[in-house]
């Protein structure tokens, strides 16, 4: 029996008991009668109990009306957030959907003619310096992780040092650079949010994989000799993992689309 209900059933029993015994004394025994003076406080805390009786049982029940109406609105919210991220799902199928469209249309009219092949080649190119479009050829893998067992950040991979990676790679001639399959682009950021590392504003998971296209020969070694790379070197030293991998061959996925919206290409003058 809930706690409630419990002080409701039995605030009164004892005190009715009470009542009901003197009231059998009196009958067996006239001449026994309590006195006024003790009849009554009895009274009088018959009523008090009455009354705490009558506000436990109205607060029981407004409880359980502010239960069914928090239960209702709950089932309402979460309604709502389904019926939002099934609508979402579907606009990004459509907007997927869409621009495949238009890139086939795209190419079917540029491959039409000579200039046009051309000018198709030349955005291939930008596509790939830019990070707007996939990436193939060999370079290297580095992979990094936190000390077995760590606790601290100190022992932690940071925003930070995937910064310092990243920048390192760079500075050692990699062509194209992505974070766990994020592209990284001139718009990309690196940084702690949180508990978590995110790149282009998307969560990461550890271990961290950073792919570098680039002359795979060269690559590792050119790391070593940049600031990013002596950092890592020292961050091994305190139990964080680092592995360099060579790689035939690595696709590196296209970066979300970025619509610029204040930078354009300066008008040319006469």
């Amino acid at each position: 029996m809930g706690l409630l209900n419990y002080i409701t059933a039995t605030s009164l029993d004892e005190d009715y008991a009470h009542v009901s015994r003197q009231r059998r004394a009196a009958v067996d025994d006239p001449a026994v009668e309590e006195p006024a003076a003790k009849r009554q406080p009895v009274r009088g805390g018959l009523v008090v109990l009455a009354a705490f009786g009558v506000l436990v049982a109205t607060a029981g029940v407004q409880t359980a009306r502010d239960a069914d109406v928090s239960a209702t609105s709950r089932e309402s919210l979460v309604r709502q957030v389904n019926a939002r991220s099934a609508q979402l799902t579907r606009q990004r199928t459509t907007v997927q959907d869409l621009q495949r469209e238009l890139s086939g249309l795209r190419s079917g009219q540029l491959n039409a003619t000579t200039e046009g092949r051309s000018l198709s080649a030349r955005l291939d190119r930008l596509g790939v310096l830019t990070g707007g479009a996939a990436a193939e050829g060999p370079g290297v893998e580095v992979v990094v992780d936190d000390a077995p067992g760590a606790k601290s950040p100190k022992f932690q991979v940071q925003g930070q040092d995937l910064q310092k990676l990243a920048n390192g790679l760079w500075a050692a001639g990699a062509e194209a650079v992505a974070v766990n399959g994020q592209r990284l682009t001139s718009l990309s950021a690196i940084r702690d949010a949180g508990s978590a590392i995110t790149v282009n504003y998307v969560s990461l998971r550890r271990p961290y994989t950073v792919s570098a296209i680039g002359n795979p020969k060269q690559l590792g070694a050119r790391l070593l000799d940049t600031s990013g790379g002596q950092t890592w070197a020292t961050l091994q030293s305190f139990g964080l993992k680092f592995a360099v991998t060579t790689k035939d061959q690595m696709l590196l996925p296209a970066a979300r689309r970025t619509t610029l919206r204040y930078a354009h290409q300066p008008e040319r003058r006469p």
